[in-house]
This record gives structure tokens, sequence and C-alpha cells, in this order.
């Protein structure tokens, strides 16, 4: 006699179905019918979803064996937790860039003329905009002063326009031009320094003036830096992209690992190669994103200047004394296409196909 399919509704069956999506696609494929089977034989009379103890217990069961490793192969161990620290650099990085995503855009060329021009500058000479390997974008200008330049008047002025302006910090410093002779001489300079935040905006201001005593005719300048603010849920963010990157990291080792066991022996040499070798490529990114996540936590609280991030250590830079100023995404992209082909070697060999069994 052969058994008949229990009747059921069709809806919890497909919530059955649903839920065991959280089980490894081997597990489904050996003994998903069997667990359906078994789940709509005890259901009770007229149940149309499952019970929501059923369904911690099959989401719970199932995310244990996605996060289970190979039994007995303590290479597969070490991979995994290398592997998940790895992503879990990566994940931070993808948090901070959404993090950025919520400052405040940067003034345009015409926004930044504006604001020279409220810190007293009358004549720009440069403009420009600039990111490295540590911070986000900042903008700066430099510009001529039309007379002396009053930093008080200056500070009177974006305090009017809503500007919350720290106290002044004096500067000195030695400016190099030739005389009337054409000799070269320096003259001093006597300067002021401060800090005016908006909203959403920080800028730094310098202003220069020739000292006194120089009997050298100097005109005076100002320069300007704009900075976004760093947000509240930047930090946040970032600790939640981490976390995530170390679970998914370990979800894809585990999930390689069982395909690597079921693959020949020769692609299997292959594959765990090839995986070593994205481990190794990937290094140091992963160092490097780490370290940026070291400062954004560490030195936040006493850098001034554009927020420190951590997606910014794939900016072209001289981030390490070495290799050229794409290292660090040269060997991100180089890395990934190496797991990549390490994710193909380890395609598990065809099964044959079972004979069917009639029951008699």
């Amino acid at each position: 006699m052969t058994a008949a399919w229990p009747t059921a509704d069709d809806r919890l069956e497909r919530g059955y179905r649903r839920l065991l999506l959280a089980y490894p696609r081997r597990h489904r494929r050996r003994h998903g019918t069997e667990v359906v089977t078994t789940l709509l034989e005890m259901a009770e009379p007229g149940q149309r979803r499952p019970r929501a103890s059923e369904a911690l217990h099959l989401i719970g069961s199932g995310l244990r064996l996605r996060f289970r490793l190979p039994a007995g192969r303590p290479f597969m161990a070490v991979a995994a937790l290398l592997t998940a620290l790895v992503v879990g650099a990566f994940g931070a990085a993808a948090g901070s860039w959404l993090g950025a995503q919520t400052f405040a855009d940067l003034p345009d060329q015409a926004g930044m003329a504006r604001l020279t021009q409220q810190a007293g500058g009358d004549e720009t000479l440069h403009s420009f905009y600039s990111s490295s390997p540590w911070t986000a974008e900042a903008a700066h200008s430099f510009s001529r002063v039309d007379g002396v330049w009053d930093a008080e008047q200056v500070r009177q002025r974006l305090t009017a326009d809503g500007w919350s302006v720290s106290g002044f910090t004096p500067v000195t410093g030695m400016s190099g031009t030739r005389d009337e002779a054409g000799s070269f001489v320096e003259v001093p300079l006597n300067g002021t320094r401060f800090t005016a935040e908006s909203a959403d905006l920080s800028i730094i201001v310098m202003g220069w003036n020739p000292a006194e005593s120089s009997s050298i005719a100097l005109r005076s300048d100002v320069s300007l830096l704009a900075m976004p603010q760093r947000t509240a849920v930047f930090l946040p963010l970032v600790v939640v992209g981490t976390a995530a990157g170390l679970l998914a990291g370990w979800l894809v080792a585990a999930a390689v690992a069982y395909r690597m066991t079921a693959t020949p022996p020769g692609r299997r040499h292959a594959a765990a190669a090839l995986w070593s070798g994205a481990l190794m490529v990937l290094a140091l990114p992963a160092v490097a994103l780490y370290g940026n996540v070291m400062r954004v936590f560490r030195d936040s609280s006493v850098h001034e200047g554009s927020p420190l991030t951590v997606h910014s250590a794939f900016t072209p830079g001289e981030y390490y004394p070495f290799g050229p100023h794409w290292l660090v995404l040269g060997l991100t992209v180089a890395g990934l296409v190496v797991a990549v082909a390490a994710t193909l070697a380890a395609r598990p060999a065809e099964q044959p196909p079972q004979p069917t069994v009639v029951p008699g």
C-alpha cells in the first residue's frame, strides 16, 4: 500500500516551505519533503498557517545549520574565522558609506565664493575639493583681503548669519617674497584661527596679516576649509555594518566549506588554494578598514577637519608607505575576483540520479 500525502490547506504547506528557506539548500534537497510531510501530519485540523512556536523552531534550527561547519576539518574553521573578519571589515565600510550619505552636501563653487566673502576674502585665488584615505571630502578656498583682515568683524558677520563661532586662536608664520632689489626675504605674519558651525556644516577660518614691523608690503589673506558634520546615525551604522559583515562572512565560509566537501579532490584542493589566496590578498585592505574603524571611534572627538570615515580607505592615496596610491582598492578588486574563482572551483560533483522505489 502506498502512503497518501497528508491533506492540508495549501497555505499551510506554502508557509512551511517558506520557513524551510532558513535551512541550507543542501538540507532542503535531502530532507525538505520529509520535513514538510511530517509537519503536515502533525498539523491540527483546519490549521491554515504555521504556529509561532513551529516558525521559531524551524528558523532557529535552519540558522544553526547554516552556521555549522563540516566536522573534523580544522582548516575550514580557521578559514571561516578569517573570512568572517575580512567580510566584517567590508561590512564596516558599507555601514560607513551609508552613514556618509546622511552628511550634508558641501557648498559648490558659488557657495564657497559666498562663504569666502563672509570670511572677509576679496579675490579668490584658489578653490578645490579634496578627500583622503581617512576622511570625507572637504572644500578649500584661498583668498586675498582688501586691507587688513579683521577676525572680530568676520566673527560678528558669521554670527549674524546664524553660525556658532568658537574663540580665537592666535597663530604665527612666515611668508617668502622678494624686495625691490630682487632679494628673497621672509616676512613675519600674525594670524587668527577659529571654527564656525551651522546645522550641518563646519568651517575653519584662518586669516593672516603681515606683522606691523614688516618692511615689505604684503596683502593679507584668508583661507577657508568647509566640511560636513557627522550625523548621529553614522557610528551605529558602522557598528551594524561590522556585525552584519562578520555574520555574513561566517555564513559564506560555511556554505563554501560544504561545497568543498562535495567536490572531487582535485577541484577541492584548487578551491582551497584559491580561497587561501583570496584571504591573503584581502588582508591588507581589511587591515586598512579596521584601522579606520579604530580611528573613527578613538580619534573623532579630538580630530579637527573633515569627519573620519571607514570607507575612505578606498580613496586613492598613500595609506601605506609602500605600493601605488590605488593599492587598497586594487587589492580589494583582485581579492574578490580570486574569491569568486574559489567558489566556482568548489562546484560539487554531479550526483547520479537516484533510482525510484515504488512501494509494492
